[in-house]
């Protein structure tokens, strides 16, 4: 008898962007299927203003207190600044999130302090993550009080938002802003941090409306026209219909444009709890698109899915020599490709299914073969073709758009190329050539490449962008970006997959006979505490994580002697009874 694949998994809500090894649940793609939740740190707070009296001191840590009002109002917080300083001061402008505060009197006379936070987060005005501010040694703001109308108040605030990490951690939530790769063809996930509550609607939309953010230039592009300007508010009424008012700068687009800013709009809004459809009006008037309602469903334009909806949920690996692929809810062998005359060691396998490319015992030759008309026979050996000769070619990576990538570890250095039916061309990938890479994988998307480096610190991810032109062609990567683990793990990097368009699942070893998965989401930030991050030790010599990012995808690893382990709900792996040992499992991508 087979055993069922499903079980729970790794459910990485990738729409609210929690990131975890939760006890249970599915990965959500889709706005609907998994709306983001409001945590238990959503109650309001009002500040109070400043107490007549107040000694300097008293002034600061109040207006620090003030800066965390919820919902979130820097309307108490500029009470405590001069008539000058109010004018000038613009918190919007950055975000800094930090463990503890120390003031102290400064040499520069009576009013005169530093503020100095230790353990400094920054966000940019888009909240965007930026990762640690201000090094080990924190931040020090020089802060001067002069006293207006006979009470001390602050001259200089600086321009950011200052927010303790409890309160980050308990009133904000990565959300995603979606915007399309620059050919049109898919929606790409960027992650922003935002707080809960009933302001969340309009901020996305504000956020959505500005556009990509300009170092994107190359990798992401907007179909929502510039000067696109919305109402203050986002309302959602009790049947979850997010009403979006906005100018009349929509109504110059064609059909398919307005499609896709819809999409934008659609996507972005469906990850706030309670929203369904929403109503888009320009100048009061309803705007539609030819075939679809208005409210519009936030489930539709699953076309545009950055997890590529209609790829193979199958398991594929090497079983006795053979490339085969797995069902999706048992161990039994439904697909078989080509390449039977050769010896593997690692393979990747199209979207759809239906190619596989493999790469030599020796990693000096990648073959292409089809996948087989019936079970019991593969492809002729004539339809499977060497597509690339190299030097040590690691598991290759496909895309959306049909690309294969490879990297090989060249005497000259890590070299990168993308296969395209029968062409095979070089990639320009600037910073890459000098870092020793372990492992790779391209995004669904098309748009991210994630590498495992090993180095004498220990091994790290880099994330590098795609450059391609409208037309789809790839230009190059951007420079390698340390992208750091959301959690704590061990040195050692051995694997790593996608879980979601924008979080994947890396395999890391405690020790070579130990292993765990741990997480990297796309911008670097850390897992909030409010998630589980569950998944135990799996104490085996493991090879590979397999993970897709898709509903309803078990979670693997692979051992070295062909084992399957799942996921199980409650943190422990289970091993998944096979027939014959699996080599080089892995999901399509």
């Amino acid at each position: 008898m087979t055993r069922r694949l499903v079980g729970l998994v790794l459910a990485l809500s990738l729409l609210g962007g929690c990131v975890s090894l939760p006890s249970g649940g599915s990965v959500s793609t889709r706005p609907a299927d998994g709306p983001v939740g409001e945590g238990a740190g959503t109650f309001d707070y009002t500040p109070a203003g400043p107490r007549r009296g107040a000694p300097p001191q008293n002034i600061v840590y109040d207006f620090l207190r003030a800066m965390e009002a919820a919902p979130q109002s820097t309307a108490v917080a500029r009470e405590y600044l001069t008539d000058e300083a109010r004018a000038r001061w613009f918190p919007e402008r950055s975000t800094l999130v930090y463990d503890t505060q120390v003031l102290d009197a400064s040499t520069g006379g009576e009013g005169a302090y530093v503020l100095r936070l230790d353990g400094t987060y920054r966000l940019d005005d888009r909240g965007s993550w930026l990762g640690r501010a201000g090094g080990d040694d924190g931040i020090d703001y020089g802060l001067s009080l002069v006293r207006q109308r006979g009470e001390w108040r602050i001259d200089n605030p600086p321009d950011s938002l200052l927010v303790t990490r409890q309160h980050f951690e308990s009133r904000y939530q990565q959300y995603l802003l979606y915007f399309f790769d620059p050919t049109g063809e898919v929606l790409v996930p960027e992650p922003t941090y935002l707080p809960y509550g009933e302001q969340a609607p309009a901020t996305l939309v504000r956020r959505l409306l500005r556009g990509p953010h300009p170092r994107a230039e190359g990798v992401l592009r907007t179909y929502i026209p510039v000067g696109t300007e919305h109402t203050l508010s986002v309302p959602v009424s009790a049947g979850g219909v997010a009403d979006v008012g906005l100018n009349r700068q929509l109504l110059q687009l064609s059909g398919e444009q307005r499609q896709r800013a819809l999409a934008q709009l659609a996507w972005t809004l469906g990850q706030v709890t309670g929203v369904e459809s929403l109503r888009v009006t320009v100048g009061g008037e309803p705007l539609g698109i030819p075939g679809a309602g208005n409210p519009l469903s936030v489930s539709s334009f699953s076309e545009y899915d950055p997890a590529i909806h209609w790829a193979s949920r199958e398991v594929f690996g090497i079983q006795d020599g053979r490339v085969v692929a797995l069902s999706a809810d048992a161990d039994e062998v439904v697909g078989r490709f080509g390449a039977d005359e050769y010896a593997l060691r690692s393979i990747a396998v199209d979207l759809a299914g239906e190619q596989v490319a493999g790469v030599s015992e020796d990693g000096t030759t990648v073959v292409l073969a089809p996948r087989g008309r019936t079970l019991a026979e593969a492809p002729p050996p004539e339809e499977t073709r060497v597509v690339h000769t190299g030097t040590d070619v690691l598991p290759p990576s496909w895309n959306v758009f049909d690309e294969l990538w490879l990297v090989d570890r060249t005497s000259r250095g890590v070299a990168v190329s993308v296969a395209v039916g029968d062409r095979v061309s070089p990639v320009r990938a600037p910073g890459l050539a000098r870092l020793d890479v372990s492992a790779f994988v391209v995004s669904r998307d098309g748009t991210r490449v994630v590498a495992a480096v090993d180095g004498q610190d220990g091994d790290h991810l880099a994330m590098m962008r795609v450059l391609r032109t409208e037309d789809g062609r790839v230009r190059g990567l951007t420079r390698p970006v340390e992208l750091p683990l959301a959690q704590p793990g061990p040195d050692e990097i051995r694997d790593l997959a996608w879980r979601t368009p924008a979080g994947l699942a890396v395999l890391t070893t405690a020790t070579p006979n130990a292993a765990q998965v741990l997480l990297a989401l796309v911008d670097g930030s850390p897992a909030l505490p409010d998630v589980d991050s569950s998944a135990d030790l799996l104490r085996l010599r493991s090879r590979e994580v397999v993970a897709a990012p898709i509903s309803g995808a078990p979670v693997l690893i692979g051992g070295a002697r062909g084992e399957l382990f799942e996921l199980a709900g409650d943190g422990q792996w289970v091993e998944v009874p096979l027939e014959l040992p699996v080599l080089a499992p892995t999901y399509a991508g």
